[in-house]
């Protein structure tokens, strides 16, 4: 940019200052002075705006994200040519990246995670029924603006699902993306819809609460292959404290098979909201599953009397209507999600249609599992020991209370029951836990513990009781001692201390620690995150890991020779290297105009990541000026053509013997100053004598006469 004053753009975008730079364009921070307002304005790297596909590219992220209106993604404004490239201006969000607070905070919450994987979902459901897919949800382009706000970035390679609207730049076969949030099929290069978005906010997910993603290796193509053959660890098989609920949600995300995950981002975001509202159990599992599909019977009957499913069909529970029984008054409630029940048989009067139901099971329909139930028979005996148990509570309650009215005389003695003398229940507030219950015991009730956390009563000590004191209850009834914990054991924070500060800070709160190193920009021997996250609570017994800079990670400089300079910042980038601003172009002899010669560093070279890479671009063979070597003797003007890098190609021509021009440059090829490509041949044409004249002298007694012939030509040498 000029150091003249302000660049402006179109009038009326003043440029402030650079923000960031990405695989295509930089991004700037920029004021427009019409509306008076901050926005970012992405400029196209200026050796993409002759090519065709890039431009057509570049306008298609404005045209395409300018017709999605929705909070969570980040607004588009205008558009335009200008400095010989092309611009986007954008809405400016105050905040960063969610790669950018992964790196500073370690993992999230899981309520925070889930929180945002909802509003990311809640923008990929306005992009996917707008006919767009992202193809490239990463953290880099989640957005979180000071005020808490997530914002969905860059639709720069979305492509359109209507059909005649790609105009062939995203072909079938073509991988476009980051390949750490790849989808198997986009791995693969095979045609993608929504549901690789889907899989793609599973990795981020993923990684927000594990803190990596479910899969790393030394190279792009390692982490493709990963996604498309191997089965990811579960968060719970990899320790993260998430509820079962969160952990079953991101693994259906990152299933294989597209058809077993989600249908769309609103049924994500459905089961993330439930999720929110506190279902944290897997529903379906078990007692609580039947449980659930007798509650629910009445409602799914219905729906499943419907020929065609609503929307919200693709998470109903499907139910056997032969299964249903009347439901009780003290039945518990049951979450929406339960798991579904197979249907069997219909009821006259109840139309199942069996290709909805097959279609249900075939798209994912069950969010917490895969594969619908099949433990029906499990179900029906569950129902019938529930049925038995119940007729004997009743019949034994019948009994007793026969008995208390004299209907059960036994041969007509007198049946006055015995009544067992209550206890008066002490005072135990204030005092220990182990003195509480010994006093309990001694009076043939029974203690149970509740322990809270009360920062103002010590641990161990009863602050509250249930019943209270001086209530009258029989003996062996329960009695609730709630127990102070004390104050809460939370993890201080340790981050950007050194290894031993941190360690030494945990030990003092009685933490035992874990070291793990991690490659990082940071100075080595700082601790750049810690799990868990600061403030958590965290028990004495589980150790605390902190992850401690070894350094920049050291990678090695790839060879990009006779590559192009698209593939060669691709490659880059993706090692997490800075690409020089200026591209170096020189000529070459044994590469291709427009492709990569070298690099600074050069190849094999072991850097460290984020060093600055600078790329050296064939300009083609060197041209040289062709010397004038008329006039000049023959050795004297092959001098001259060699040392210009030339070769020169002699050729003679016979003149007249005794002619000024023998041994001479009569003619060259090409001329004289002709720019020609360095190594060609230039044609000089030699002057070459012919014969001599003969001379032939006739002696007589009296006149000698002299007779010179001067040969026309000569033959050829």
């Amino acid at each position: 940019m000029s150091d003249q004053g302000p660049t402006v753009f179109n009038g009326r975008y003043e440029l402030l200052r650079h923000i960031a730079r990405g695989g295509m364009a930089d991004v700037y921070l920029a004021r427009d002075d019409l509306l008076d307002r901050e926005v970012a304005l992405k400029v196209l790297f200026p050796e993409f705006a002759n090519d065709p596909n890039f431009v057509e590219r570049f306008r298609r992220e404005a045209q395409a994200a300018a017709n999605l209106n929705h909070p969570n993604i980040v607004g588009i404004y205008d558009w335009g040519q200008e400095r010989g490239t092309y611009y986007i201006v954008m809405e400016h969000v105050s905040g960063r990246s969610m790669s950018d607070v992964l790196r500073s905070t370690g993992p999230l919450q899981p309520d925070r995670a889930a929180e945002i994987a909802a509003d990311v979902a809640n923008a990929l459901s306005t992009a996917h029924q707008a006919g767009l897919v992202h193809r490239d949800v990463k953290l880099g382009n989640i957005l979180v603006s000071d005020g808490g706000d997530v914002k969905v970035a860059d639709f720069g390679i979305a492509t359109a699902l209507a059909g005649g609207t790609d105009a062939g730049l995203t072909q079938h076969g073509s991988v476009m993306g980051t390949a750490t949030y790849f989808s198997p099929e986009q791995a693969q290069g095979k045609q993608v819809d929504g549901r690789s978005d889907l899989y793609s906010l599973g990795v981020v997910l993923y990684e927000m609460l594990a803190g990596t993603p479910p899969f790393q290796a030394e190279t792009p193509v390692a982490v493709a292959y990963k996604h498309v053959q191997e089965k990811p660890e579960t968060l719970i098989e990899r320790g993260v404290p998430v509820a079962k609920s969160l952990n079953a949600i991101t693994m259906k995300l990152l299933a294989k098979n597209p058809a077993n995950r989600y249908p769309t981002a609103e049924d994500l975001r459905s089961d993330l909201r439930r999720y929110l509202a506190g279902a944290h159990q897997v529903p379906g599992a078990g007692a609580a599953g039947a449980a659930g599909a007798v509650a629910g019977a009445a409602g799914a009957g219905e729906a499943a009397a419907s020929p065609t499913p609503s929307a919200a069909s693709d998470s109903a529970p499907v139910v056997d209507p032969t299964t249903v029984q009347p439901a009780t008054p003290a039945a518990t409630p049951v979450v929406a999600a339960a798991a579904p029940v197979p249907a069997a048989a219909p009821q006259p009067g109840v139309v199942l249609d069996p290709n909805a139901l097959a279609a249900q099971y075939a798209a994912g329909g069950y969010y917490y599992d895969d594969e619908p139930p099949r433990d029906d028979w499990k179900r029906t005996a569950g129902l019938l020991v529930g049925l038995g148990v119940l007729i004997f509570i009743l019949g034994f309650l019948t009994i007793a209370f026969g008995r208390q009215l004299g209907l059960f005389g036994d041969d007509g003695e007198s049946d006055t029951p015995v009544v067992a003398e209550k206890v008066d229940v002490p005072n135990l507030v204030e005092m220990t836990v182990l003195e509480a219950e010994a006093e309990l015991r001694a009076l043939g009730l029974v203690p149970e513990r509740d322990e809270q956390r009360n920062e103002t009563v010590d641990a161990g000590i009863v602050f509250a009781q249930s019943p209270a004191a001086g209530q009258r209850i029989d003996p062996g009834e329960p009695v609730v001692l709630t127990v102070s914990t004390g104050e809460a054991l939370t993890v201080p924070p340790v981050i950007a201390l050194t290894q031993e500060e941190a360690t030494s800070v945990l030990q003092a709160k009685g933490y035992t620690v874990t070291v793990e190193n991690e490659p990082n920009a940071q100075e080595v021997g700082t601790v750049v995150s810690q799990l868990p996250i600061p403030g958590a609570e965290h028990p004495l017994d589980s150790p605390v890991i902190i992850r401690v800079s070894t350094g920049p990670e050291r990678v090695v400089v790839p060879d990009l020779k006779n590559k192009t300079v698209v593939q060669a910042l691709n490659e880059l980038n993706e090692l997490n290297f800075i690409v020089s601003d200026e591209t170096v172009r020189e000529a070459s002899e044994t590469v291709d105009e427009g492709k990569v010669i070298r690099t600074t560093p050069a190849k094999d070279d072991i850097v460290a990541a984020g060093t600055t890479i600078t790329i050296y671009v064939s300009s083609g063979v060197e041209q040289v000026d062709v010397p004038s070597v008329v006039s000049l003797f023959y050795d004297q003007a092959e001098l001259t053509i060699r040392n210009q890098g030339l070769i020169p190609v002699p050729e003679f021509r016979i003149v007249p013997f005794g002619d000024p021009q023998v041994g001479l440059v009569i003619e060259q090829t090409p001329g004289s100053f002709t720019k020609v490509p360095k190594g060609s041949e230039v044609i000089i044409v030699v002057g070459e004598a012919g014969e001599p004249p003969t001379t032939t002298t006739t002696t007589t007694t009296s006149t000698t006469t002299t007779t010179t012939t001067i040969p026309t030509s000569a033959p050829p040498p």
